[in-house]
């Protein structure tokens, strides 16, 4: 058995070197037929795409079928001829990327020379794939309203995706529990476009203010999310993979010009930006444009566009500070700790009359340039090579706090880059192959000042202004090399492909050095006991990792009915290494470091992903099909795991608690490395087993009339050995200073072992664009259960996550998105000038509410950690009789500390946060120029209706003020606002 899995693994790493076909491309396949309905075997095929004249020429085999496998997305001209008949010809067939679109071409008696052109659609229904997903195109992406033109708000608007919240909340399809993979990888013309440390939606480390890091609106032609039971092409998530197609020049001139203008004084008032409040200033100017034409007619061909983004973003800071009645109390050891929070303006607090209110209108910065370009070359009938960069640097100064120069000046400068070449052998056989480069660079620094970047990170009690900068001060610089190859080959009914891809990772990070300091009350802090303090820092490590990937995939057409979709993919993830072998890990074994350079961990070499589809169309019209598929989709493992690993220029990672060290104090800082037993580790499983999803669906398919198509879908998921939380290996011994290894604190074992379970009905109708009207409307009904809380989070006891078992912190029971383009008829009698060139376009959302997790913030359990959760009361309700959005929505009379030596029995999640709900829409006038020339005046308003977008209700017991209420509105990747926006721009087309 070995041997044989050996022998395939070689099989599947020689197959020629070469992004995987779909990636990129299209598929075009269909029957030949005579007006009786008998095929036409032989017939002769030309595939042309009507922008570049570039044509392929098939022929029919024995049962009058045809495929042209791996055709670039586009538009094209298909047309049929064989002897005795009428040659046939459809017209602007729109290929989309990884369609796989099958139609029938029936050929009429009559001479040869006679021909017939009728117009060309993609079939309504899917009968030749059971991939489950969307695709957003290129009239959707530029027409509907966008708040800041960011692309993954259209992301959001796809079956199962959830954007609307915080981080912690993004998911695809129940995907979304593991600490490295966000669920979703993004490709940008089917090579990698991650962040590369980590498969991240935003892609940034600055919070998603800037939003053209992979691609410029402008230059998009459209996306694809593959999000449940895609082909063995894809892998690297657990959830979805997004793939951007950008646009490419042709054989006519064609570009754009454009602005887009905001100004607080167009926007309503925040929710928490009471009057006599100024509003906080809000600046954009949003510009740029694109330029597409031939160098060569028919040969050469070149894209580019430039996108700017000059922003200042008003937000209300809110927070609770010490009054100036209780700093004159404390002592003057810690007045500096103190002094560097302001002085309330607002009320104090019902439950503490020591603190209050504070805030403040501030305004964030963003300075933004974004350009691409792309050339296709097509040096003979048989060749096409592509090259395509994108650039993106950006500038953005950040609030974190209220505190003195609590700022992250954020900047970066990321790039993508990607070279294919696509070789026709014959009509039958073509290869791709392609070399992809990513690089992200970013500095996201922890305060705008040296002072505060070298002050401790204090935290004066839950629910109160944290004093100092912002956790982890970084220097990141993370590179991506990629190599794919795919050989595709027509035999008869099966389209075969063969592809392998090689990624090479680079993480370069640094961590500089921090001390913080963790009081778990106010009354802690008034005595200078702290719970805990630490310090930690890492200098730059180069880690190195390689992902190398193979695929078989046949899609085969069993008849006019039944289409079948195989594919096996495997897999294997490299150990992580540090570039200069300085990375030692923690060896359970002996209680010691081994030596630098060990190898880190084994991973598994049978991370095999078979992939099963079928599509069954019962019927002969075609508008109904019946699809279903399971597959299984294997998470990568990033060499950012290994970042934390101790290495012989270790800045010592340290924490010592009060329960070691009784007469702890935070104030002045100690020396920390004078304690024992306190440096803290990190440490890998010695065999690390990659995070995979088992996924599958059951759909049908309904096409309504010859524009519309309503789809309803069960899908779920199952996943396994999620790496989540560290487990404190170390942990005190309950009410003891006494660790299992005394020489050393805390150690963070990364675990694999953790689990999650998701299912869902989909329900998606879609009106194709005619008339001026495109429709599409989804609505989610699901619910994901896991043992395991986002990056950063805890469990209450790690040594039993599964009594953490609940519902996920990205849960939403029930979500509605709709979207929608109308172009408004002319008005009669009015002149035209005025009375035409009207469109409208909408952004509708709805959704349920995110639970909420009740902590006690204590450590009821005595080890030296605040994970534990409250217990329940019995008899006394959760939710307050007064209960009320956002300022009463948890009753904290339910919950009480647990007893010494003992757990909270509360569950995890137990109650859910406000629900959302959100408008946008957008108005454009468009004057015609002169001829293929368009001015377009557009007004756009998010959140028309002025609905504030709460987030999650404080909910630790250590934090009466804030316990119950929302002190704040979401911030999102999906454009969500907490107030009406509004928007003007320009815009040129030609």
């Amino acid at each position: 058995m070995r041997k044989s899995i050996q022998v395939l693994m070689l099989i599947l790493f020689t197959t020629t070197p070469a992004a995987f076909a779909q990636l990129d491309s299209a598929t075009l396949l269909g029957t030949v037929l005579d007006s009786s309905g008998a095929v036409l075997p032989n017939a002769s095929v030309v595939v042309q795409n009507q922008d570049t004249a570039s044509a392929w020429t098939l022929h029919a085999d024995s049962s009058g079928n045809f495929i042209a496998p791996m055709v670039p997305v586009g538009t094209y001209r298909v047309t049929a001829s064989a002897q005795g008949f009428q040659a046939k010809t459809i017209e602007n067939l729109a290929l989309r990327v990884s369609d796989r679109v099958r139609v029938e071409v029936t050929l009429r008696p009559g001479g040869v020379n006679e021909k017939v052109t009728v117009a060309g659609q993609a079939p309504l229904v899917d009968t030749a794939s059971t991939t489950l997903g969307d695709v957003m195109e290129s009239k959707q992406i530029q027409d509907l309203p966008l708040n800041g033109r960011n692309l993954s708000q259209l992301v959001g608007l796809l079956p199962g995706v959830m954007l609307q919240g915080g981080a912690a909340q993004y998911s695809v399809n129940g995907a979304s529990a593991d600490n490295n993979d966000t669920g979703l990888t993004f490709l940008l013309d089917g090579g990698d476009a991650s962040r590369i440390d980590i498969n991240s939606i935003d892609n940034t480390y600055s919070g998603s203010q800037n939003r053209l890091s992979r691609a410029s609106v402008d230059s998009v032609q459209e996306f694809r999310l593959y999000a449940n039971s895609f082909s063995a092409e894809f892998g690297g998530s657990m959830g979805g993979v997004v793939n951007l197609i950008t646009k490419s020049g042709s054989n006519e001139l064609h570009g754009s010009l454009f602005e887009y203008f905001r100004n607080e004084k167009l926007d309503s008032r925040a929710y928490f930006n009471h009057a006599p409040q100024l509003k906080p200033p809000y600046r954009l100017n949003q510009f740029g444009g694109s330029l597409g034409a031939p160098v060569v007619k028919d040969k050469l061909f070149f894209f580019i566009n430039y996108e700017a983004i000059r922003q200042r973003t008003g937000t209300n800071l809110l927070a609770y500070v010490p009054t100036a009645a209780f700093r004159s109390t404390l002592s003057p050891v810690l007045l500096p700790v103190v002094n560097m929070l302001p002085l309330p303006n607002g009320p104090v607090s019902p439950a503490d009359n020591r603190i209050a209110l504070y805030s403040e209108a501030v305004s964030n910065s963003l300075t933004e340039d974004s350009g691409a370009a792309k050339v296709d070359y097509l040096p003979s009938a048989n060749d096409r090579i592509t090259g395509r960069y994108t650039a993106d640097a950006f500038d953005n100064p950040s609030y974190f706090g209220v505190g003195k120069d609590q700022i992250s000046p954020i900047t970066g400068f990321n790039q993508i880059a990607k070279l294919t070449w696509t070789h026709i052998f014959s009509a039958r056989a073509l290869n791709e192959a392609a070399v992809n480069f990513n690089r992200v660079h970013i500095d996201p620094r922890g305060a705008n000042s040296t002072a505060v970047e070298d002050f401790p990170r204090t935290t004066l009690g839950s629910g109160i202004a944290v004093v100092g900068p912002t956790t982890f001060d970084l220097r990141v610089a993370n590179n991506s090399f990629s190599y794919q190859d795919t050989f595709s080959y027509v035999l008869g009914r099966h389209q075969l492909r063969a592809g392998v891809q090689t990624i090479r990772n680079q993480d370069n990070k640094a961590s500089l050095f921090q001390e913080t300091v963790t009081y778990q009350t106010l009354n802690d802090f008034v005595i200078n006991s702290p719970f805990s303090i630490a310090t930690a820092g890492q200098p730059r490590a180069g880690l190195r990792n390689t992902y190398l990937a193979s695929f078989l995939q046949d899609d085969f057409q069993v008849n006019r009915s039944v289409t079948l979709n195989l594919g096996l993919r495997y897999q294997y993830d490299t150990s992580p290494t540090e570039a200069h072998g300085r990375v030692a890990d923690f060896n359970q074994a002996t209680g010691k470091l081994d030596p630098p350079g060990t190898p880190i961990t084994s991973t598994s070499k049978l991370n095999f992903a078979p992939r099963f589809g079928i599509a069954y169309s019962p019927f002969a019209s075609g508008k109904t099909v019946i699809r279903s598929g399971f597959g299984i989709f294997y998470s990568d493992l990033t060499a950012s795991r290994a970042q934390n690993l101790p290495n012989n220029v270790f800045q010592e990672a340290t924490t010592i608690t009060r329960q070691q060290l009784p007469t702890l104090v935070g104030f002045p800082f100690p020396s920390i490395t004078s304690f024992a037993s306190v440096t803290s580790l990190t440490t890998f499983d010695p065999n690390w087993k990659n995070a995979y999803t088992e996924q599958w669906n059951f759909n049908i398919q309904q096409g309504l009339g010859s524009r519309a198509v309503l789809q309803v879908a069960y899908l779920g998921n199952r996943g396994q050995h999620l790496n989540g939380p560290n487990q404190n290996i170390n942990r005190l011994y309950p009410g003891t200073a006494i660790h299992p290894w005394p020489a050393f604190g805390t150690i963070n074992l990364q675990v694999d072992w953790l689990d999650s379970f998701y299912s869902a009905m989909q329900t998606t109708f879609r009106y194709r664009f005619t008339k001026g009207l495109s429709f599409e409307a989804n609505y989610t009904w699901s619910h994901s259960t896991d043992d395991n809380p986002p990056l950063f989070g805890s469990v209450q006891n790690d040594a039993n996550p599964r009594g953490d078992w609940a519902s996920s912190d990205f849960d939403v029971r029930q979500v509605f998105k709709t979207n929608l383009n109308y172009s408004l008829p002319s008005a009669p009698v009015i002149p035209r000038v005025i009375g035409s060139g009207w469109q409208t376009n909408v952004i509708a959302v709805r959704r349920t509410g995110f639970p909420v997790n009740v902590t006690c913030g204590c450590d009821s359990a005595l080890i030296g950690a605040t994970t534990a959760r409250p217990n329940l009361v019995p008899g006394v309700p959760m939710r307050p009789a007064n209960y009320q959005v956002p300022n009463a929505q948890v009753n904290i009379a339910a919950f009480t500390k647990p007893a010494n030596l003992t757990y909270g029995n509360l569950g995890r999640n137990i109650l859910n946060g406000p629900d959302d709900v959100n408008f946008d829409f957008s108005l454009f006038k468009s004057f015609h120029v002169r001829e293929h020339q368009t001015l377009q005046f557009r007004a756009e308003m998010f959140n028309i209706f002025n609905h504030p977008q709460f987030g999650q209700p404080g909910a630790a017991l250590n934090a009466p003020a804030s316990f119950g209420q929302s002190l704040g509105t979401i911030s999102n990747i999906s454009g969500f606002g907490s107030n009406r926006q509004v928007q003007f721009a320009l815009r040129y087309a030609f």
